[in-house]
């Protein structure tokens, strides 16, 4: 019966799978070109791996950032230090309603353009990285909120309750639930940072798009391009929502 289930998934897969393969077909057979190969991309293939390997690496660099600097933003929010408590809470209420309320292109190009030019840097991976670091630490901000005031009150009370010390409260209480609680949306928020990456094309930092957007300019091969880069992209989101969905089913 298992084996039965497994094979009818399977073919309504393969199906579905057919039907958005036919559909791409049809459309590259209806755009007005005769000579539809990804070969004229073939000598680009260094530049456009390397923009693939980079679309990667700043995206995990940016996640990790903006995870930091998230925190610290919560913990600005809920902080208690006497005569400073509501300056720095509404320094971080400000930032987040700027975030909140402002295209990623725009971001990005205030950092580099403005914000980097005032402090005479323009180290492209650097301030790319700043600017997709800072754009997603509000929502990892409200990442850390809606996990942490999850916690049942009572379980703290439980653990000082058992003589638990604030360091192993943490450890085998909190953030083990903390971390199947971020786990889904702390991936989403990695796609979304891997998908804003493309915007980087528009301060010159040699991403994915902009690789493959200097291999069209130089070949004219632009429906190639565009192909290679959705499947591009998501051999990287793919496996990371699969990843993600497994380790939610394995530690739920």
């Amino acid at each position: 019966m298992n084996f039965k289930k497994q094979s009818i998934k399977g073919f309504n897969f393969f199906l579905a799978f057919l039907v958005f393969t036919y559909f791409v077909y049809f459309i590259i057979k209806r755009i007005p070109s005769s000579n539809f190969s990804f070969s004229f991309l073939a000598p680009y293939k260094n530049l456009i791996i390397q923009g693939w390997l980079n679309s990667i690496l700043i995206s995990i660099i940016a996640l990790f950032c903006s995870l930091i600097i998230g925190f610290v933003i919560y913990i600005m929010t809920i902080n208690n230090i006497p005569f400073l408590r509501y300056f720095i809470k509404y320094l971080a209420i400000i930032f987040n309603e700027i975030i909140f309320g402002s295209p990623l292109l725009v971001f990005v190009l205030i950092i580099y353009y403005f914000i980097g030019t005032a402090f005479n840097y323009s180290n492209r991976m650097v301030l790319g990285t700043a600017a997709l670091s800072l754009y997603m630490a509000p929502y990892m901000t409200n990442l850390f909120k809606g996990a942490i005031e999850s916690i049942d009150e009572n379980q703290h009370m439980a653990a000082k309750l058992f003589g638990f010390t604030t360091i192993q409260k943490y450890q085998y209480i909190i953030l083990p639930q903390i971390i199947k609680i971020i786990m889904p949306p702390l991936s989403g928020n990695l796609t979304f940072i891997i998908k804003g990456s493309s915007i980087l094309y528009v301060i010159g930092y040699k991403e994915l798009f902009y690789s493959i957007s200097t291999a069209q300019s130089r070949t004219y091969a632009f429906t190639e391009g565009y192909i290679l880069m959705l499947v591009s992209y998501l051999l990287i989101t793919i496996p990371l929502i699969r990843i993600t969905n497994y380790l939610e089913r394995r530690y739920a």
